[in-house]
């Protein structure tokens, strides 16, 4: 946990009494201090309200009329989310206010913008606390503008609801797939070889960054065997599955049982790998391929069954 800032000046406290919100959620304000003015953000926002657009044209209308040639422009963000992602963050914030002046005729060469992240927070917190007040951009002319108006007091926002962290994309915690499958059985009794199709409805919990837990379950036809029918497979397998922005290979051990026709009923266990592809946010495809050794046959692991498969898969 990160060390909680310690004190708040006289400025920050002013800050804070100015700071409203509404229920649609933060709103921008200006501080009541002449040259400094603070715009407020939406949870991993770096775009720019109507009300933040009169703060920013505020600022330029003071710096028109007397202020220094150089305005320092600095984003802010919380403490939730990782610390990279959230300095890029302040940057693009930053960037944003800096870019609403020049439209309201400041120069670009008298502006200059920082980005500072989850550094210097308006309201101490601890790592992984959503603060409205810490999602800002401070924008400072350094000689004193005229005074700004105060805006109308508001009731004070409450506090922000307990949830994911801000500014990282969630990871899902359950993962439903469903694709077909397709098995070449090499230890039927009678039989030199057995073949299966069908489809494999998968449901994977607590797939982190490394991988996970999932269940399987196989609903198959058997066919070129000795009694072709209707088949079932259910495992459970241990997976490995690092995360590479879209990209994600897989290393799994399954272990469970196979029933029904075109394989004798018995225990099986064996390695899978393939890899998995993000086509939408929480939306991936996967295609495998696995070797499950019948412990039936006993000491023959040439006499199991090699499967294929793709899946398309939901996470939530």
């Amino acid at each position: 946990m990160r060390k909680l800032f310690v004190g708040v000046s006289a400025l920050v406290m002013l800050a804070s009494a100015a700071y409203t919100q509404q229920s649609a959620g933060p709103v921008m304000a200006a501080e009541t201090e002449p040259a400094r003015y603070l715009v407020f953000f939406d949870l991993n926002e770096a775009t720019l309200t109507p009300e933040a657009g009169r703060v920013v044209a505020q600022a330029a209308q003071d710096y028109r009329q007397g202020g220094t040639p150089q305005i320092t422009v600095t984003g802010h963000t919380d403490t939730s989310g990782s610390a990279a992602y959230n300095l890029e963050l302040s940057k693009r914030r930053a960037e944003s206010v800096a870019q609403a002046l020049e439209s309201e005729g400041v120069p670009a060469t008298s502006i200059t913008t920082v980005g500072r992240g989850e550094e210097g927070l308006l309201v101490p917190t601890a790592n992984g606390v959503r603060e409205p007040r810490n999602r800002r951009v401070e924008i400072v002319v350094p000689q004193a503008p005229p005074p700004v108006v105060a805006a109308p007091a508001v009731p004070e926002a409450p506090p922000p609801a307990a949830g994911p962290t801000e500014e990282v994309e969630k990871t899902a915690k359950n993962v439903f797939t469903i694709g077909p499958i397709y098995g070449h059985n090499y230890g039927e009794t009678g039989h030199t070889v057995s073949d299966l199709a069908g489809a494999e409805l998968a449901y994977s919990f607590l797939p982190g960054f490394l991988g996970g837990l999932s269940l399987k379950q196989d609903f198959l036809h058997s066919f070129n065997a000795q009694d072709d029918g209707w088949a079932g497979r259910s495992v459970l397998s241990l997976d490995f599955a690092p995360k590479f922005g879209p990209f994600r290979p897989l290393l799994a051990i399954n272990g469970g049982g196979i029933y029904g026709k075109g394989a004798q009923d018995g225990f099986v266990a064996g390695p899978e790998v393939g890899f998995g592809l993000n086509l939408f946010k929480n939306v991936a495809m996967t295609a495998k391929v696995a070797y499950d050794y019948q412990f039936r046959n006993s000491g023959d692991f040439d006499k199991g069954i090699l499967w294929a498969g793709l899946g398309f898969g939901v996470g939530f």
